[in-house]
């Protein structure tokens, strides 16, 4: 017989038990600040990031030399004087009848840090669409941006010129042209947000929920073994049954997760953090609506139990966390899978791939959560998703009782795949 009144016990003490301690206040005030770091910090060190360098740029056409020298210089200007500006210093020289022994020489300076690097701008390579630039560090993105966006604009404006354009066109005819995206909602709501700014509130939610689930899993077969190896499980089941006891350890550890969420959730408001994210990427942030909250909190309960549960069957059916280190890293893989499909499902949430990837349970609660957080699915999909959710939690719910009830009081060498299924079906 399932008693509540006893899980109800067992829910309030690992709660409890938790949510008192100076460990779980420390994770959870810290844990914002260490995401957005992660999060923004990169992008806003990478935007002001410059530095000096010196490049020899070489070219056997004494005009494209000049015009590339000329973009150079003017790209320069454009900076201004905010931090992170990328100054470069051209050293001008014609390619030499005797291309080997300069190019021999060039590398030998800039093996020697004399050179940072050097631009072969020739007539040849201009009528492929490609130059060389060497280089020690081909990583200095922002450089070779700038070398790059140079060389292409001297070559445009030479060739316009050539063409017959006046100089006083050129500006007008090769200027770019941006492209705004604007999200629409299914109450034909418009959102203007950037590309960038999507993506991240798309990987970040997607990161969080992925470790959430891992952590607490993880917690929860941490108390099983804790209580297995110090025998305490054996007076605990003297007053419950094994399967209350697995239920009250998963809900009452859940709850620890749920009151994290709450709490970041406060934080969140409170500090602005969408603003101060779109203060660093120079952007709106994007909008995380109520609905995405929602079902945020919805995968994070049903991947949560999923995969507790296995937990709860590891911790009851081996001696030691190093036992079960084997198949626990099988669940870690599981549903680390989704970060591998993150870009394919970003790009089109309704692809063939990402349907059926976000539609197998192991994975949904990540990867349809994905699919939401960019494009809300179909009604018919959400609901088979939450289905197979609920049943496949149903089917590992059964298989843990059953290890459990076994599980958790023996001890000894390490069960076998075998002697696993016996107990499933003794049970």
């Amino acid at each position: 017989m399932f008693r509540l009144r006893k899980v109800a016990v067992v829910i309030r003490r690992e709660y409890l038990s938790r949510v008192r301690t100076k460990a779980f206040w420390i994770s959870t005030l810290a844990f914002p600040a260490v995401i957005l770091a992660f999060a923004i910090l990169p992008n806003y060190l990478a935007m002001r990031s410059g530095g000096s360098y010196t490049v020899a740029l070489v070219s056997d056409d004494p005009e494209l030399s000049n015009r590339t020298a000329v973009q150079v210089r003017e790209r320069m200007a454009q900076q201004g004087d905010e931090g992170g500006a990328v100054v470069i210093t051209l050293r001008e020289e014609p390619l030499e009848a005797d291309g080997a022994a300069q190019r021999t020489r060039l590398k030998r300076e800039i093996a020697d840090k004399q050179l940072s690097g050097a631009l072969f701008v020739t007539r040849a390579g201009v009528e492929k669409g490609r130059v060389e630039y060497l280089t020690t560090n081909t990583s200095a993105w922002r450089l070779m941006g700038r070398l790059e966006g140079s060389v292409g604009a001297g070559v445009r404006r030479m060739r316009l010129e050539g063409e017959g354009v006046a100089p006083e066109r050129i500006e007008a005819l090769v200027r770019g042209v941006d492209v705004s995206p604007v999200k629409v909602g299914k109450d034909l709501s418009e959102n203007q947000e950037g590309v960038m700014q999507s993506f991240f509130l798309s990987y970040i939610l997607m990161f969080l929920l992925w470790m959430s689930v891992m952590i607490y899993g993880m917690y929860v077969m941490r108390g099983v073994l804790e209580e297995k190896s110090s025998r305490i499980v054996e007076v605990i089941v003297g007053n419950l049954s094994p399967t209350e006891l697995m239920v009250g350890k998963i809900a009452g550890v859940g709850a620890v997760g749920l009151t994290q969420y709450l709490i970041w959730t406060l934080i969140a408001i409170n500090l602005a953090v969408p603003g101060l994210a779109s203060v660093v990427l120079g952007a709106t942030a994007p909008t995380i609506t109520p609905a995405i909250l929602f079902f945020f909190v919805l995968f994070f309960v049903l991947g949560y139990v999923l995969y507790s549960t296995f937990y709860a069957a590891l911790g009851a059916a081996f001696n030691s966390e190093e036992e079960a280190q084997q198949m626990q890293s099988v669940a870690g893989w599981i549903i680390g899978l989704p970060f591998v499909l993150m870009f394919p499902v970003i790009n089109n949430p309704d692809s063939t791939l990402a349907v059926v990837f976000s539609l197998i349970p192991f994975f949904a609660p990540v990867l349809f959560f994905l699919r939401i957080s960019v494009q809300t699915p179909p009604v018919w999909q959400t609901v088979l998703c939450i289905g197979l959710l609920l049943a496949t939690i149903v089917a590992m719910a059964r298989f843990a009782a059953a290890v459990y009830r076994v599980g958790i009081l023996m001890y000894g060498k390490k069960p076998t795949v075998k002697e696993i299924i016996r107990w499933m079906r003794s049970s």
